[in-house]
């Protein structure tokens, strides 16, 4: 196992511990016809050092990373596939915030990364369109975070 793809899947084993244990963190996913949508929002607060270098992430309690996955149905399993994320988040003053999301190739798997400004106590509506390649169905994905103070 090269050393990328070691840091890769410790950081989410990282992520899946948060998911389990800490409050600001949310997990979920939209399902499609043909696909399945897994989100993840974190603060960068909670990444390690190494994790944020090694991604290009910057750490802070005001910034939260969002992480996208696109998983196409193959018969009872589901597979990862490139695409396309793109969106924005929305805060209850209704001040809009565009999402860059860049894609992360890790061996077999796809990920889609977006940075984004928060502030504590915030309520964020993030309001999504993801497309798999070579797909042409917009597949929305809507869902509504709060960023607690830590």
């Amino acid at each position: 196992m090269t050393n990328t793809r070691r840091l890769w899947v410790s950081t989410w084993i990282g992520v899946l511990g948060l998911l389990l244990a800490a409050g600001p963190v949310q997990a979920n996913e939209v399902e499609f016809d043909r696909y399945v949508v897994h989100y993840t929002v974190l603060s960068t607060y909670f990444l390690s050092p190494e994790v944020a270098r090694a991604y290009d992430l910057r750490r802070s309690r005001s910034r939260a990373l969002v992480n996208v996955v696109i998983m196409e149905r193959d018969g009872d399993t589901l597979q990862p596939v490139s695409g396309k994320v793109k969106g924005q988040a929305v805060n209850l003053y209704r001040q809009v915030r565009h999402l860059r999301f860049r894609e992360i190739r890790d061996g077999d798997a796809f990920y889609h990364l977006a940075e984004v400004p928060i502030r504590p106590g915030e309520v964020v509506d993030f309001r999504l369109q993801v497309t798999a390649e070579g797909g042409d169905e917009v597949m929305p994905v809507n869902f509504r975070q709060v960023f607690y103070h830590y």
